[in-house]
């Protein structure tokens, strides 16, 4: 009988048990996964808005924690415009609305002009764009028009006003397409903010980090009161990502201690319950390393199990998370091929911490006493 095939039958004797410890193994790995997916899918969208689309800084209200609560008049662009060394600026107001219609508790809804360099990455499945001057008019998001049930030319009620569906888009982020985006003055209108924008995006003419330094330095210094921060360091420093990676982290740590608890009481007690038969084993001639390599090989097949186990389990929680209409548009159901690595290793790492010890204490076990054992 092949080694691995022996190894396998023995997991197979306990079948309950070695069930049991793989849907406990595969419950913590989803967990994790999911947690970590998240958090990469956010970053990752988050960079997308910014990096993308070629933004080299963000200059946002100084002390807000996100974009969401900056206020800055709409004039500053114009001020940021004359710098030396920028090349392009965009103005942005974001804000959010709810669809009760469609059970939609939230989304994201941006203020652009209309050759706002913020339209990079998006391009139009239907329809058109709008045009300067234009009220009352908006473009949905692939994943928001699939959510509204609504295409180019459709009535939209926003906030309580009636708008007209002009285009659906796709965009290169995931919060993109789960948005709509609607003129500057239209969404400053509804929201009563005429002239107050949440952010102002800058285009640099030279991608060198000295220069784009010295721009920070530049615009901070000329305008009291504002925070340009370039774009990756705006995105690592956001409040709702840290907080999202801090909860992954946590959960991963947590996770591998009651995973590795779970393996090292299943094992030990295999070993306890076999330990007449390592007796046979060794006085038939197996060597301690090889009684180590059983023990410590069902451990590891039992880890493995449970990490794959763990990984469809966790592509389907993000499926149907995706259900839950305050997740539509804003979480990205895809896990990345890294994601699904760290739960094959982290299957790997259960196993090991969990098994080690049982495998030690089945190679140190004496023949001759292991024989007497009731």
């Amino acid at each position: 009988m092949r080694f691995i095939t022996l190894m396998a039958r023995n997991l197979f004797r306990r079948r309950t048990r070695t069930l049991l410890t793989a849907v406990g193994l595969a419950l913590a790995i989803a967990t994790v996964l999911d947690l970590v997916g998240i958090a990469w899918n956010f970053e990752r969208a988050f960079l997308t808005l910014f990096v993308g689309k070629g933004i080299d800084l963000v200059v946002v209200r100084a002390g807000t924690s996100n974009q969401l609560s900056s206020a800055l008049d709409q004039g500053l662009a114009d001020r940021i415009r004359s710098l030396d060394g920028v090349k392009e600026v965009a103005a942005s107001l974001l804000d959010t609305v709810g669809f009760e219609q469609a059970q939609i508790a939230s989304a994201i809804v941006n203020g652009w002009e209309p050759d706002s360099l913020l339209f990079r990455g998006s391009h139009l499945l239907e329809g058109r764009s709008f045009h300067p001057g234009e009220t009352n008019v908006t473009l949905l998001g692939r994943v928001l028009a699939l959510n509204l049930g609504k295409k180019a030319g459709d009535p939209l009620d926003v906030a309580g006003e009636p708008f007209r569906v002009i285009g659906v888009f796709e965009s290169d982020s995931a919060f993109e397409s789960g948005a709509l985006i609607m003129p500057l003055a239209t969404l400053q209108k509804l929201m009563g903010r005429e002239g107050q924008v949440t952010g102002i995006v800058v285009e640099a003419k030279s991608s060198e980090k000295a220069s784009i330094e010295a721009l920070r330095k530049s615009i901070e210094s000329e305008i009291p009161g504002v925070a340009a921060t370039p774009a990756r360091d705006y995105v690592e420093r956001d409040v709702q990502i840290r907080l999202v990676k801090v909860m992954a982290w946590a959960t991963t740590v947590l996770s591998l201690v009651l995973g590795a608890v779970g393996m090292l009481n299943t094992m030990i007690m295999a070993v306890f319950e076999r330990t007449r038969e390592i007796g046979v084993l060794r006085a038939l001639g197996w060597r301690r390393t090889r009684v180590l390599r059983l023990i410590l090989g069902e451990s590891i097949i039992l880890g493995l199990v449970g990490a794959a186990l763990g990984m469809v389990l966790a592509i389907l929680g993000l499926r149907v998370l995706m259900l839950a209409p305050t997740a539509q548009g804003f979480v990205d159901p895809r896990l990345p091929a890294p994601v699904l690595a760290f739960g094959l290793v982290m299957g790997l790492a259960l196993s090991v911490l969990g098994g080690l010890y049982p495998a030690l204490r089945a190679a140190s076990l004496d023949p001759s006493e292991a024989l007497r054992h009731e």
